[in-house]
């Protein structure tokens, strides 16, 4: 969604509470940890009949580049601001 508001160039808004926030920096989509992927179990080749083994993941990195501001229990944020929260929270 973000990168299609990003091409029409509209504003994405995120809403997410503080306790999403983690210590790890993740850069893509594969920087995720793999606790928040899951193995698709249903879903099977038309061709083969065999079970697709591709990954869904629980949660989607989104580029900072793409999102406009987030709104949080800690208050509206930029994307640059969640790193000085980051801080705020561990240290």
């Amino acid at each position: 969604m973000a990168v299609c508001a990003k091409a029409q160039n509209k504003p994405f808004y995120v809403v997410a509470e503080s306790f999403k926030f983690v210590r790890l920096f993740p850069l893509n989509q594969q920087d995720v940890p793999d606790k928040f992927k899951y193995k698709a179990d249903t879903l099977k080749s038309k061709q083969t009949g065999q079970d697709l083994k591709e990954e869904h993941p629980w949660v989607d990195y989104t580029s900072p580049s793409l999102i406009t501001l987030l709104f949080t229990d800690l208050g509206v944020l930029t994307p640059s601001a969640v790193s000085d929260e980051l801080i705020k929270l561990y240290l």
